[in-house]
């Protein structure tokens, strides 16, 4: 214990011999450096000095500023003073690193909350004391300080990572010396290194990685990563590869050749641009939930729909079992989940098309079409009629006359009539036009029971039954256990347009295969010329149509699952031929499948009165008549949600198809 005491009392008398003998020199010289920082009679403004006690640099750097705009790095020679005139208010001095000082006193002036700068306020004299906050070094310099570098420090580079990950030290460059920008080290997951910005989002200077530079004046300068993302976002890829960002160049006339705008196009509606494939493109193939699908399109939210196109192709291992090959080349019958009665609508494979509620995906009520032999009976056709109960008067705005004669002018406007003859009729005799034949027969629904025909399409048209095709659709989707991946979908629209062409029954001429009131919005859009061209459409003109899951803001939510069908108009963006069975685009197989948009009313030689829905083939049938072709398939349709990642090193290839991540 003595000796312990003894030794300590030996520790203070070296440490007052290292007081007197090292440090109190230090104490004089700062008292001497406050003395040089002194103000001359009548002199003002904010006088720097650098008093280098100790330290290796020959000047010292300074940062000044003002609210006028005014700023500077500020150099100062080793054991001088330099004074800035303040004669605007607000001037702003900082320290620069290393910060082994912290602001201890100034004369007048403001304290910044970071106890490393001061403000000053007014035109006067300042003088600015920072203490070294080492204590191997307790002693006072004004406005400076002492680092080991053996020159004045000119610039400081610090590296920001901008949404990036890792650290970068701040590089110090002298003044008038080249030297290179350290190398990247930051690092962000999808996004590659670009190089340097001045600013966050690249509008300011650029600087390339590792770049030599040379400053001739000091300063500090922030630097921030820039990145590009790598484009394996779904709808991104899709994006990049367009080549033809106009779709008024496409010729939509409904027997063009696949090849007319093959690649990939943008089209643009109601100010909403989407991307689609046209043509007999390859390089659309991808893998999701362990089934192939062909990209259609992006959807105006950024996801990106998909058609089924069969199942992932399989090998034999060494062991014998069968494995997943990740490639898809599945044809025909192949790429669709089912055929006939299962893959229809409401009608079963041997009966009858006879109401329009027969082309729902849902259905409601089913008014039946019917025909009856016109011969030389007048009859009174109406533009409107009056219910009254189980009663029915035509209007005045009417004509007379027999189906044969009159069947023209009747196209035109009126389409209401009694089967009786007489301008007012019971519920089982009250009819409405709705196909511009020959003269022989008249081919009309009975609407008995609502008020016109717009309470009769409604009532057909109302989502109460699901058609066999919804059915076989989403018990597919579930059965092959999609619904345990169907958060990586988007509650897009799947449009079943029941809308009704507008115009004249028998349309643009007394053809009746071009008539307008017997088809669909869909068929009037793509199969009526319109001032030269044909306008397919992604908007659902009714909400009643537009079926979703969970979204009843903008669809009706009758969806089971986030799945449904190809639309006509999404077809003919593809490119395939309706006319011409040659003309066929990536969808195309040896196999027809049901699109989700309504045709026509038609006559089949049976003389049976039918509603069609469009087929997808390689060509699109216009009137598919019952007897002729029934055995089609469905082939699923889904939309990817926006921000999907496809897995790098794939080029949609059949053969290296994207794969989701």
């Amino acid at each position: 214990m003595r000796r312990k005491t003894r030794d300590f009392g030996r520790l203070k008398l070296v440490a007052i011999f290292l007081f007197v003998a090292v440090l109190l020199p230090k104490f004089i010289n700062a008292n001497a450096a406050n003395d040089l920082g002194s103000f001359a009679e009548g002199e003002t403004g904010i006088k720097l000095c650098a008093i280098i006690d100790g330290g290796n640099e020959d000047a010292l750097r300074f940062y000044v500023s003002s609210d006028q705009g005014f700023s500077s790095d500020v150099i100062v020679t080793k054991d001088s003073c330099r004074t800035i005139e303040t004669s605007a208010a607000n001037y702003r001095i900082r320290q620069y690193v290393p910060q082994e000082y912290a602001l201890e006193s100034v004369s007048g002036g403001t304290v910044n909350a970071d106890d490393t700068s001061f403000v000053a306020t007014s035109t006067g004299q300042y003088a600015v004391i920072y203490k070294n906050t080492f204590a191997s070094k307790p002693y006072l310099h004004t406005f400076g300080y002492t680092s080991s570098n053996a020159t004045a420090t000119a610039v400081e580079v610090s590296f920001d990572a901008n949404g990036g990950a890792g650290d970068m030290p701040m590089q110090k460059f002298g003044l008038n010396a080249e030297q290179n920008l350290s190398a990247n080290t930051f690092t962000r997951e999808k996004y590659n290194f670009t190089g340097w910005n001045t600013k966050a989002d690249g509008t300011g200077e650029s600087y390339t990685n590792g770049q030599a530079l040379t400053f001739a004046t000091g300063g500090e300068l922030k630097l921030y990563a820039q990145w590009e993302f790598i484009s394996r976002e779904a709808a991104d890829i899709v994006k990049s590869l367009a080549s033809n960002l106009s779709d008024q160049e496409i010729d939509f006339i409904h027997d063009a050749r696949w090849d007319n705008g093959e690649g990939v196009n943008k089209f643009t509606e109601n100010g909403q641009d989407v991307y689609y494939f046209r043509g007999k493109v390859t390089n659309n193939n991808v893998i999701w939930a362990n089934k192939c699908w062909k990209i259609v399109r992006t959807t105006a939210t950024g996801g990106t729909k998909m058609i089924y196109n069969g199942e992932v192709d399989m090998e034999e291992n060494s062991d014998g079992d069968l494995v997943p090959m990740n490639t898809c080349t599945a044809t025909g019958t192949d790429t669709q989940i089912t055929y006939g009665d299962k893959s229809t609508f409401s009608f079963s494979k041997d009966s009858k098309y006879k109401s329009p509620a027969d082309v729902g995906y849902m259905f409601g009520d089913r008014i039946e079409a019917a025909r009856m032999s016109a011969g030389d009976t007048v009859f009174v056709f109406a533009n409107d009629v009056v219910r009254n109960g189980d009663v029915y008067t035509l209007s005045t705005d009417a004509i007379s006359g027999t189906w044969a004669d009159r069947r023209e002018d009747a196209a035109v406007r009126y389409h209401y009539f009694c089967t009786n003859g007489a301008d007012s009729c019971g519920t089982n005799e009250i009819g409405y036009i709705h196909y511009f034949g020959d003269g022989a027969y008249i081919h009309y629904l009975n609407i008995g029971g609502y008020d016109d025909i717009e309470a009769a399409k409604v009532a057909m048209s109302s989502n109460e039954t699901d058609s066999n095709a919804k059915a076989t659709v989403e018990a597919w989707f579930e059965a092959e256990g999609l619904d345990a991946h169907e958060n990586d979908l988007e509650d897009t629209i799947f449009c079943n347009d029941r809308s009704y062409a507008k115009g004249a029954l028998k349309g643009k001429d007394s053809d009746a295969s071009n008539g307008v009131q017997n088809a669909y919005g869909a068929n009037g859009r793509n199969m009526i010329e319109i001032d030269d061209n044909y306008h397919p459409s992604l908007d659902c003109a009714n909400k009643n149509d537009a079926f979703t899951k969970d979204d009843t803001v903008n669809g009706n939510g009758k969806l089971l699952h986030k799945v449904g069908l190809i639309t006509a108009d999404e077809l003919v963006l593809a490119g395939s031929g309706w006319t011409n069975s040659s003309y066929a685009s990536y969808i195309s197989t040896s196999s027809r499948s049901w699109t989700a948009s309504p045709s026509s009313f038609v006559v089949d030689v049976y003389s049976s009165i039918n509603t069609t829905v469009f087929a997808l083939y390689v060509k699109m049938e216009n009137h598919i008549h019952v007897g002729y072709v029934v055995d089609y398939g469905l082939r699923p349709v889904i939309s990817l949600k926006a921000g999907t990642m496809f897995k790098d090193g794939a080029d949609g290839t059949s053969t290296n198809p994207y794969i989701v991540e």
